[in-house]
């Protein structure tokens, strides 16, 4: 970003809050504490005087201190440790945990799948077939990260994060042992964020810096200290924090730090005394120059500099040629519900439903109240059962059981009497029922639960409640989760240009990556089998196309194998019987001896006698004699008739000149 963004962009502050008074944004001049930038050539003891103060504006501000409480509750609630719940005894706490069951039910729904990329070349490139190729093949290197990274997986503990805890986050970097792009979901609760800052929809987090708490042991330190060679003092302070208590080294000791970034640096510090070591986005190819001897003169001798007597030296500039348009903070942050205050969301669904789910908890230990004051009361008149307060106690014990009772006078009816609750009203459970639903309206999963679609009796109302929850949950959350994987992927081509022999050689055409739009919709096996089904059934689908869509794992191998059932039974079926079976066809094949072809003649081409023999063998019996009559008298009658027609064809034709 130049120093003219501010003038001819909106900039990237533009919804940036600032101070804890929401009439700051109407204010002018100076809103914010005054604090450095990180810069690579400052004071170790500036450096950690900034990052000190991030951090403690992090933790002291509002933000920081409501978002913990809100998160502590959700976390809680998914659990099932909630609250208003008595415990007795050894007896769990009766909890219905609807709010369990709908993310759970939510978020398979909506990372089904690994997020297709799609690599499409940019309007300013040249249609060449080389390009395309280009932009074809690096689009199938993001799909085989992604799967190799289980990104699916990935995005589903992102989005749960994001439920549970109001942000999820995605952080990228390149895997030094598989040798490609890597990305790793961190806990919220690791990250220090600028309080003022927000999760825009364009340019994603808008704040100055992002802090992490990382762990590494202290061999690992100290190692990666030396090869990069750390600030001083670095090496020293690991140690000094790894010794035991004889004074050894204890490398396997835990050490916690905090890294730090910016969008042009990052850098590491432990405790608020020692910076282990700073440098510039290493996830950035930037500019470099290089010295070159000058060309040799017309004679080949080399160009002096009169006033140091060297050689002359001349600088070859290499322009970094990177993926992204500039260098960013290498982090992912998933937020929805924002209204652009905080780097959080305002709210969850967890949160909407917590009240709900006190109410479930509350009608559910009604009605198993009621249920066991049903049939334990009882009452004992010791005055007409003739028992003492002792044996009356165990009358009600020996009932219970199944056991007899005697009653030394009276009537039974008179000295027992059973007192049970009155049934609960039925608006009891029908409330427990429709505040179930209600719950899962809001999570967008009543048409996608057994249980939510156990009120409705036709297929085609339990499609249009199925449709419905495509259309809540995709218009409501899918649409952020696809662009966080969208920006991962952009990541993912931007290391490969940093890091990856084959991208970072030169100049490649500029690509658009992006992610296709719906792929992580949820969809209706069922009902996409069918489709593909009726498709193949009308020659619409080929072999491999319709096992893809039925989600088999090896769709051109089975679709290959068809072919080979049909065609060569033999390469397919491995088995000795069938080749022995095969063997024989093709002997008693060979053993057939070629038949001329059949000859035949017409029974009407015959003579009399032919026609007479061939009549016999089918038992009728004909004169030679009398044959060669009828052919003869048929042949002249045919003669006689084309003699008329001749004559009728003469008759109706204008008389000719003569010749002379």
């Amino acid at each position: 970003m130049t120093i003219l963004d501010s003038f001819y962009s909106l900039g990237r502050n533009l919804n940036k809050v600032r101070g804890k008074n929401p009439e700051v944004e109407t204010e002018e001049g100076v809103i914010s504490d005054k604090l450095q930038e990180l810069e690579l050539d400052m004071k170790n003891e500036d450096l950690l005087i900034l990052t000190t103060k991030w951090k403690k504006t992090w933790i002291e501000s509002d933000v920081y201190g409501e978002w913990v409480k809100r998160t502590k509750e959700n976390e809680d609630y998914w659990r099932g440790k909630q609250h208003n719940l008595p415990r007795g005894g050894n007896e769990r706490p009766l909890v219905d945990n609807v709010i369990f069951e709908s993310l759970e039910t939510y978020l398979p729904q909506v990372t089904r799948r690994n997020p297709d990329p799609m690599a499409l070349l940019s309007r300013k490139e040249k249609q060449t077939p080389e390009n395309l190729t280009y932009a074809t093949n690096l689009q199938k290197e993001l799909g085989e990260i992604a799967d190799e990274q289980v990104l699916r997986l990935k995005l589903k503990k992102t989005a749960r994060h994001w439920a549970i805890y109001l942000l999820g986050a995605v952080k990228v970097g390149w895997d030094m042992d598989k040798d490609m792009p890597t990305s790793k979901v961190i806990r919220p609760q690791k990250l220090i964020l600028d309080p003022e800052a927000t999760v825009d929809e364009e340019i994603g987090y808008t704040g100055e810096f992002i802090g992490e708490y990382r762990k590494m042991s202290a061999g690992s330190l100290i190692d990666f200290l030396e090869a990069v060679k750390g600030e001083k003092g670095a090496i020293q302070a690991v140690k000094t924090l790894a010794e035991d208590h004889k004074g050894g080294e204890a490398l396997a000791t835990e050490i916690q730090f905090i890294e730090w970034w910016t969008d042009e640096y990052m850098c590491w510090t432990l405790g608020t005394e020692q910076v282990l070591m700073k440098k510039k986005n290493p996830h950035w190819n930037y500019d470099s120059e290089e010295e070159n001897e000058a060309p040799y003169d017309e004679a080949g001798n080399p160009q002096i500099n009169p006033e140091t007597g060297e050689p002359l030296t001349e600088k070859t500039e290499t322009k970094g040629f990177n993926h992204l348009p500039v260098p960013q903070k290498p982090y992912r942050l998933l937020s929805v519900f924002n209204l652009g205050k905080q780097p959080v969301d305002e709210t969850s669904l967890i949160g909407q439903n917590l009240a709900n789910q006190d109410l479930i908890n509350k009608r559910v230990r009604q009605i198993d109240k009621n249920a066991d004051s049903a049939n334990n009361g009882m009452v004992v008149s010791l005055e007409k059962s003739g028992l003492t307060q002792a044996q009356a106690v165990g009358v009600t014990d020996a009932l219970r059981k199944g056991g007899t009772v005697t009653i030394p006078a009276g009537s039974v009816q008179d000295a027992v009497q059973r007192m049970s609750a009155s049934p609960l009203p039925g608006d009891i459970y029908n409330q427990l029922v429709d505040t179930r639903t209600r719950v899962r309206d809001i999570f967008g999963t009543a048409g996608s639960s057994s249980a939510g679609l156990s009120g409705e009796d036709t297929v085609r109302g339990k499609l249009q409640n199925r449709a419905l929850d495509t259309d809540r949950i995709g218009g409501g959350f899918s649409e952020y989760l696809e662009q966080l994987a969208d920006g991962v992927y952009n990541w993912y081509v931007q290391l490969l240009y940093v890091y990856d022999d084959r991208y970072n050689n030169g100049e490649k055409p500029r690509v658009i990556i992006s992610v296709k739009e719906g792929s992580l919709l949820p969809k209706d096996s069922a009902a996409q089998a069918q489709q593909a089904l009726e498709l193949a059934a009308q020659n619409r689908m080929s072999l491999p196309d319709l096992y893809k869509a039925l989600d088999y794992p090896n769709p051109t191998e089975m679709a290959a194998n068809v072919w080979l059932e049909a065609n060569a039974p033999e390469i397919l079926m491995d088995d000795e019987r069938i080749k022995q079976v095969m063997q024989q066809r093709a002997e008693q094949a060979g053993q057939i001896e070629e038949r001329p072809p059949s000859q035949s003649i017409s029974f009407k081409d015959m003579p009399p006698e032919g026609q007479s023999q061939m009549a016999e063998k089918v038992g009728i019996s004909l004169n030679p004699e009398a044959l060669a009559v009828y052919n003869q008298t048929k042949e002249d009658g045919a003669i006689a008739n084309e003699i008329i027609k001749a004559a009728e064809i003469a008759k109706n034709q204008p008389p000719k000149p003569n010749a002379t």
